[in-house]
C-alpha cells in the first residue's frame, strides 16, 4: 500500500494545532476585552442568556420550522424541475432557497392584492407542495449526498464556536437586534401578517423608509415566514437569525467548493467569520441573507468553467471541445436565482449580474449558454423592483406578470444561441470604448480607483495577507476567474462611486457616496475570504516549505484572527474584519444588556406604556376600523424610534409623523416626516382617520392637543405616554 504524501500526513496535525490555538485565543481575547467598550461580564451574560431562553427558544424553534417548510417547498419544486436527486446537501438547500424566494414573490403577487396573504392559505399551499413533493419526487438527495458525520475535531469545535455569536444573540433577543432593520424589514412583514394585503409595491409603513429602500424578495420571504408562524414580525425576524446563518454557511461552503475544491471549505467558513457580513448575521438583514443566492449563482458558473477546463486538459488544449457538454443547471434556473438575488437586494444582485457579464466577456465559450439567458431572465424578474425603487406604484400582481415574462424571455434566449457571439462582440466593443474613455480621463479614474479600494483594503488586513499567499502559491482559488471577476466588479463599483462629486448636495449623490461603498463591505469579504482560505490550504500542503514553518505560519494566522490585536480598538458597528473574540464579545455584550440598551426597553424596544398604545391601535385593527390603507397621523416630540412609539414597525399601519426634528437625508427617505407647522393643514379635510399624540413638554407646544380636538377628533385611549384620537363620525 502506498504511503500518504507528506503534506497529507502533516495536514491534520497543522490544522488541529491551529484550531487549539484559535480556541485559546478566543478565550484569552474575550478576557482581554472585558474592561473595554466591547467587553461583557461573563456571569451576568450567562445568567441573562438562560433567563431569556424560555421566551426566545420556542419562537426560534417555531420560526426555524416555518422557514424549513418554506424552503423545503422550494426544494421540492427545484427537485421536480431538475428531474434528478441533488448530489450535495448544500446544493439542495440553496436551490430550495432560490425557489422559495421566487415562490414567495409569486404568492405575494397573487394573494396580497386581494387581501388573501393569510396564515391558513399560506400553510395550506405549502403543505400541498410538500405533500406532492414527498409523493412524486423522491429521493431528494442522491447516494452520498448527505455528508457523513465524522469524528469531532478541534477544528470542527472552533468552527462551531466562531459561528455561535449570532445564535447566542438570537437566544437573548425577543426582537430582532438592529435599529434600521425595524423600519426597513420588520414593518412590511408586520403589515402583511396583520392585514394579509398590499395595495402597491411602493407601500411602506414607517415614515422614515420609502420605496427606494424596499426589497420585494426579502419582504416576500420574511412576510411568508412571519404570516405562517403567526408571530409578531419583530419576533419572527429575530427567529430568522438561525435559518439565515445556516443559509449563509451553505452559500459559503458551496462557492468555496466550486472555486477552490472541497478541502478549502472549512477554512472558508472560518475566515468568513471574520467579515463584516458575518458580524451582521445577528440582524437577519437583506444585505447578508442575499449572499447565499449570489454564492449559488456564481458557484454554478464556476462549475461550468471548471468542467470546460477539465475537458480542455483531457483533450490536450483543444478549446473546441469546451462548451459542448450539457450544464448541470439550466439557464432558466440560474436566471431565477439571479432574479431572486435582484429582488432580495438590488445592489448586491446587480453586482452578481455585473460579475456574470464580466465572465461572459472573459470566457464566452464556457459561460454564454448559461449566463446570457440568466441575465435576461434576471433583468425581467427584477423590473418590478426597479419600478418600486424609482417610486412607480405597481400592484402586486405585476410580480406574477414579470415572472411569466421572464420565463418567456428565458425560453427565447435559450433558443437564440446564434445571437450570443454578436452580443459578446458588442460587449467587448463597449469595454474597449470604456477603456479608451478611462485613458482620456486617467487622472480622475486612477484617483477614484485608489479612493474606492483604499477604504476596503485597509479594513481586511488578514484576509489580504492570506490572499497574497494564495496568489504566490498559485492555488486553485487564486486561479479562479470567478473570484477575480467578483472582486473586480466590487472594487470597480467602489471606485466609480468616488467619481460622484463630493460637493453635490443632492440625496441621490449622497446615497451613491454612502450606500454603495457600504454595500461593497458586504460583497468583497465573501470572495476575499474564499481566496484567503485557498491560501491557507495551499500553505498547509506546500511540501517545499518545512512542516514546522508551515505550522508556525498557519498557527500565527489563526491566533491573530482570534485575538483582538490592533493598533486601536473597533466599535460595535465596525464594517471591517472582526477578530473572533471581538465578534463573540460584541454579541455577548448585547446578550448581557439587551441590544436596545438606550431604548425604552432594552429587549422589546418599547416599554409598558408604549405597548399599551400598540394594543389600543391593534384593537382598532381587530374592529376593522383601521385597514391596510388607513393612514395614521403621529404627532410626537421626535420621529426617532427610541422616543416615539414606532407604530408602523409593531402594528403594520402606515404612519405619517409630525415632529419638531424633521430631517431630510438618505436615512429618512420615506417622505412622511412633516414639521409641526404643517399640522393644521394635515388635520383639515379628514385625510387621517386616526391621530396618535405623544406629547413632550420640551418639544411640542401645549396647544397641539387643542388643535387635534378642534379638528373634530375624539379621544379613544389615553395613558401617560400618549393619546389616540379618532375622527368623529367614523
Amino acid at each position: 500500500m502506498e504511503s500518504l504524501p507528506a503534506d497529507r500526513t502533516a495536514r491534520p496535525v497543522v490544522v488541529e494545532l491551529a484550531a487549539i490555538i484559535g480556541l485559546f485565543g478566543i478565550a484569552a481575547g474575550t478576557i482581554a476585552l472585558g474592561p473595554t467598550d466591547l467587553g461583557f461580564d461573563r456571569g451576568a451574560a450567562i445568567r441573562a442568556l438562560f433567563a431569556w431562553i424560555p421566551a426566545t427558544l420556542p419562537v426560534g424553534l417555531l420560526i426555524f420550522l416555518t422557514a424549513a417548510v418554506d424552503i423545503g417547498a422550494g426544494v421540492m419544486i427545484a427537485r421536480a424541475i431538475r428531474g434528478r436527486p441533488f448530489e450535495h446537501l448544500d446544493e439542495a438547500i440553496l436551490q430550495g432557497f432560490v425557489l422559495a424566494v421566487i415562490k414567495d414573490v409569486a404568492l405575494l403577487g397573487v394573494l396580497a392584492g386581494f387581501g388573501l396573504f393569510s396564515q391558513p392559505i399560506l400553510i395550506g399551499i405549502h403543505l400541498l407542495v410538500l405533500a406532492a413533493g414527498i409523493l412524486r419526487v423522491r429521493p431528494i438527495l442522491a447516494d452520498g449526498g448527505l455528508p457523513g458525520v465524522g469524528p469531532i475535531t478541534f477544528f470542527s469545535i472552533l468552527l462551531m464556536v466562531v459561528w455561535a455569536p449570532p445564535i447566542l444573540l438570537q437566544l437573548a433577543s425577543p426582537i430582532v437586534p438592529f435599529m434600521d432593520v425595524l423600519p426597513n424589514h420588520v414593518a412590511p412583514a408586520e403589515h402583511l401578517r396583520t392585514f394579509g394585503a398590499m395595495t402597491f409595491l411602493t407601500d411602506t409603513q414607517s415614515p422614515i423608509y420609502g420605496s427606494s429602500r424596499s426589497f420585494i424578495g426579502y419582504t416576500a420571504f420574511a412576510g411568508t415566514v412571519t404570516t405562517m408562524s403567526g408571530q409578531l414580525a419583530g419576533q419572527a425576524i429575530a427567529g430568522l437569525i438561525l435559518p439565515s446563518t445556516l443559509l449563509v454557511a451553505a452559500g459559503v461552503h458551496r462557492l468555496a467548493r466550486a472555486v477552490g475544491g472541497p478541502h478549502i471549505t472549512g477554512w472558508a467558513l472560518l475566515l468568513f467569520a471574520m467579515t463584516a457580513p458575518f458580524a451582521r448575521l445577528g440582524d437577519a438583514r437583506a444585505t447578508v441573507i442575499v449572499l447565499p443566492l449570489v454564492a449559488w449563482v456564481l458557484a454554478v458558473i464556476a462549475d461550468r468553467i471548471n468542467q470546460d477546463l477539465e475537458i480542455d486538459r483531457r483533450s490536450g488544449g483543444d478549446s473546441t471541445a469546451s462548451g459542448t457538454t450539457k450544464p448541470s443547471t439550466s439557464p432558466i434556473m440560474l436566471g431565477l436565482g439571479l432574479g431572486a438575488a435582484l429582488l432580495f437586494h438590488p445592489a448586491i444582485g446587480s453586482l452578481a449580474a455585473l460579475t456574470l457579464a464580466i465572465l461572459i466577456l472573459l470566457r464566452p465559450a464556457s459561460t454564454s449558454a448559461l449566463a446570457i439567458p440568466a441575465l435576461g431572465i434576471g433583468a425581467v424578474v427584477a423590473l418590478p423592483e426597479l419600478a418600486t425603487v424609482v417610486g412607480l406604484p405597481l400592484p402586486p400582481l405585476t410580480l406574477v406578470v414579470a415572472l411569466c415574462a421572464a420565463l418567456i424571455a428565458g425560453l427565447v434566449l435559450v433558443r437564440a444561441a446564434s445571437w450570443y457571439r454578436g452580443l459578446v462582440a458588442i460587449g467587448r466593443l463597449l469595454l474597449v470604448i470604456m477603456g479608451i474613455a478611462a485613458i482620456v480621463i486617467a487622472g480622475p479614474v486612477v484617483q477614484a480607483a485608489v479612493g474606492g479600494i483604499g477604504p476596503i483594503s485597509a479594513v481586511m488586513e488578514l484576509s489580504l495577507v492570506a490572499s497574497i499567499v494564495a496568489v504566490i502559491l498559485r492555488t486553485g482559488g487564486a486561479r479562479s476567474i470567478v473570484l477575480w471577476a467578483a472582486l473586480g466588479a466590487g472594487l470597480g463599483v467602489a471606485g466609480l462611486t468616488q467619481l460622484v462629486p463630493a460637493d453635490d448636495p443632492g440625496l441621490l449623490a449622497a446615497t451613491v457616496r454612502f450606500e454603495l461603498p457600504k454595500t461593497i463591505h458586504y460583497w468583497v469579504p465573501l470572495f476575499l475570504a474564499i481566496l484567503a482560505a485557498s491560501g491557507l490550504e495551499g500553505l498547509v500542503h506546500r511540501q517545499a516549505i518545512p512542516v514546522i514553518v508551515r505550522a508556525g505560519l498557519v498557527v500565527a494566522f489563526v491566533a491573530t484572527a482570534a485575538l483582538p490585536i490592533r493598533t486601536k480598538p473597533i466599535d460595535t458597528l465596525w464594517l471591517g474584519e472582526h477578530r473572533f473574540s471581538e465578534t463573540l464579545s460584541i454579541a455577548m455584550r448585547a446578550v448581557e444588556r439587551g441590544f436596545w440598551e438606550h431604548y425604552p426597553d432594552s429587549r422589546y424596544v418599547v416599554d409598558g406604556p408604549r405597548r399599551e398604545i400598540l394594543v389600543a391601535v391593534r384593537a382598532e385593527i381587530d374592529a376593522r376600523r383601521i385597514g391596510p390603507d388607513t393612514p395614521i397621523l403621529h404627532v410626537a416630540g421626535s420621529f426617532q424610534q427610541w422616543r416615539a412609539t414606532p407604530l408602523g414597525v409593531f402594528t403594520g399601519v402606515t404612519e405619517t409623523d409630525v415632529t419638531p426634528d424633521v430631517e431630510i437625508s438618505i436615512h429618512t427617505v420615506g417622505g412622511r416626516l412633516r414639521p409641526v407647522e404643517d399640522l393644521t393643514a394635515l388635520l383639515a379635510g379628514g385625510a387621517y382617520p386616526y391621530v396618535l399624540f405623544e406629547p413632550s413638554p420640551d418639544d411640542l407646544p401645549p396647544e397641539v392637543r387643542n388643535l387635534i380636538i378642534a379638528a373634530g377628533y375624539t379621544s379613544t385611549f389615553s395613558n401617560g405616554q400618549g393619546e389616540l384620537f379618532m375622527l368623529a363620525g367614523r
